[in-house]
């Protein structure tokens, strides 16, 4: 009796890999969601420290720490009071976030 040698996979094998794969994607795209939704928090974050940044050394080199004196950067404005602290952040309009700055730490919150 001649023995074949035959390659290839059965359908139950490639059935199997398939339910796999499905499986493997059906857990993964929700984290990839998350991924994606921390990388927009944390560059909104960056940008509204940048800006909060350079509105307080604009400020800070023109003298315009008096009350109610206001710096805009980048469609970001930053009212100061006389000790330079920020009472006041209008945010542009399309940004999605609402930016607080107490005790000059930049805090972003998704708007909902």
């Amino acid at each position: 009796m001649k023995k074949t040698n035959k390659k290839g996979f059965t359908i139950v094998e490639l059935v199997i890999v398939i339910a796999v794969i499905a499986i493997l994607a059906a857990v993964m795209i929700p984290t990839f969601g998350n991924i994606i939704e921390k990388a927009n928090d944390s560059a909104a974050l960056q940008e509204a420290t940048t800006a909060y940044r350079q509105a307080h050394a604009e400020a800070l080199y023109d003298g315009k720490f008096t009350a109610g004196e206001a710096v805009t950067v980048n469609s970001f404005k930053f009212t100061f009071d006389a000790s330079g602290n920020v009472t006041d952040v209008e945010e542009p309009a399309s940004f999605g976030y609402t930016v607080t700055v107490p005790n000059g730490v930049v805090t972003v919150t998704k708007n909902s």
